[in-house]
């Protein structure tokens, strides 16, 4: 997880989709500009799309600069940048790419070390995968590395048939399943927190937490995502990936070292030990739900969204109620909800503490991580109200809202784009984890689909989402923590 100078050839298929354009381009210039890219490194572009070299290179710079961290073009960028028209189906296409690396690899002096990122359908795996070991592409003298897109796959099924497709021209070790949520800094802050503050880790455990929360609300519609969203739904958008990721680095055991194959150990532990729901269990522990448009008519129904079926069954929110069946969490409720159209937009991760002798607070003592907007750790605390008589009262210990958010924030595509390119692959998934995170999300489809459709839409735009989402916590005296405000 060094960041030091790398370089590599890049082949980016998709070249001209939405993510090179929003995601992979303005990182690979951010670690350029910051000096975490040496001169031997290039990147070809390779899409069906018809554009001359220039044309792309325009492209790649008017991405650059609607970047999120974007201040200052970086000309000699471009030089690095390459553009070659392929047709993943034709063999004869990846010949033709074949002596493009040669080229490039050639001109950059490109240190052997090859990285092919998956920005493409998962319908065309297999025939990207094939050609580039036919081609001879994948038997060039070098390291080789494939980035494959989250989802993987849309059931534990489906996931190992693309796992085996991939092994038909990469190893285990050369298989980078990409999730960017590990590649924020302050998901990694979970796991660094526990690991070098040894009091933390301490009460981390079923005697000292009441029970967890991860909330990750967005006001966003679906927008232009709808062919794309009425196919997944917020079970496979955000909890089949993003929020199980997230819940691996809070529940797993501490290795003796931060290490990649010990945090990668720990973390399919913890994840198998998520019990799989049965029928009845999904009734009583998951809630989902769709949005309707909101009375000032800023949204519509999901349901009159581009490319969304006008009966469609597909949940824009869920929350759930998991457990973990190990000696550490036994009876800690784990409470998640993500959705769509909902009133406020954040990330964070809620440790709530148990009160003194079953003693109740409005607002317990917990630990909080801020995911985003506002990045940070924070603490609430109860003390003694100076005007009453050993009276609670909350104090809240977080960063100095000053200072705090000044300092550079390297996006998780940064992050990840580094790692891969270094050969470390800590902050992806691995395939164990997969696997696990495939069994937990498959048994609620799959209940699901055994039940009569839902009665949507069940919630209205810019709300909290379903009230049946709250009688989780309430059955068991518990609620949803009310954000904290913190400068973004």
């Amino acid at each position: 997880m060094s960041k030091f100078e790398v370089g590599g050839l890049i082949v980016l298929f998709g070249a001209t989709g939405d993510l090179a354009e929003r995601q992979l381009y303005p990182a690979f210039h951010q670690l350029y500009q910051r000096g975490q890219l040496t001169e031997e490194f290039a990147i070809i572009g390779a899409a069906r799309t018809q554009v001359t070299e220039n044309e792309f290179k325009e492209q790649v710079r008017k991405a650059v600069e609607a970047g999120s961290n974007f201040t200052e073009f970086e000309e000699s960028f471009l030089e690095h940048i390459y553009y070659q028209p392929a047709d993943n189906t034709k063999v004869q296409d990846f010949e033709k790419l074949m002596t493009k690396i040669k080229e490039v690899s050639t001109t950059h002096h490109t240190s052997d070390r090859f990285l092919y990122y998956y920005s493409i359908a998962p319908s065309i795996y297999d025939e990207t995968t094939v050609n580039l070991k036919e081609s001879g592409i994948t038997s060039l003298t070098g390291e080789h590395r494939v980035i494959v897109e989250k989802p993987f796959g849309y059931s534990l099924e489906s996931a190992k048939e693309y796992y085996q497709i991939l092994k038909k021209s990469f190893n285990d070790e050369e298989i980078f399943l990409i999730d960017h949520f590990p590649g924020m800094d302050f998901v990694q802050n979970i796991l660094a927190t526990r690991f070098y503050n040894p009091f933390i880790e301490g009460i981390w455990n079923k005697k000292f937490i009441e029970n967890i929360q991860i909330n990750l609300p967005e006001r966003l519609k679906v927008g232009d995502r709808g062919a794309f969203y009425d196919e997944n739904g917020a079970l496979l958008d955000m909890f089949q990936n993003h929020i199980l990721q997230i819940l691996s680095f809070i529940i797993m055991d501490l290795p003796k070292e931060l290490e990649k194959d010990a945090i990668h150990s720990e973390k399919h532990v913890a994840l198998s030990q998520i019990p799989t729901y049965s029928k009845e269990e999904v009734k009583e522990f998951v809630v989902r739900g769709q949005y309707s448009a909101d009375a000032e008519g800023e949204y519509n129904h999901y349901r009159d969204e581009p490319d969304v079926a006008e009966d469609s069954s597909t949940e824009t929110y869920i929350a759930i109620q998991l457990s973990v069946d190990n000696e550490r969490w036994e009876g800690v409720p784990i409470y998640v909800r993500t959705g769509k159209a909902l009133v406020e937009q954040f990330s964070s991760v809620d440790i709530i503490l148990k009160e003194r002798n079953g003693d109740s607070n409005d607002t317990p003592s917990r630990l909080t991580f801020y995911i985003e907007p506002g990045k940070g750790l924070a603490m609430v605390l109860n003390q003694k109200d100076i005007e009453a008589n050993m009276e609670p009262i909350t104090t809240f210990i977080g960063p100095d809202q000053n200072t705090f958010g000044k300092e550079y924030v390297p996006t998780p595509y940064e992050n990840l784009l580094h790692d891969a390119l270094e050969g470390d692959n800590t902050l992806f998934s691995s395939w164990e984890e997969v696997q696990e995170q495939w069994r937990i999300t498959d048994a609620i489809k799959v209940a699901w689909n055994d039940m009569s459709d839902p009665a949507f839409p069940n919630y209205q735009a810019t709300s909290f989402g379903p009230s049946s989402a709250d009688r989780l916590l309430t059955r068991n005296n518990h609620e949803w923590i009310k954000r904290v405000n913190i400068k973004e």
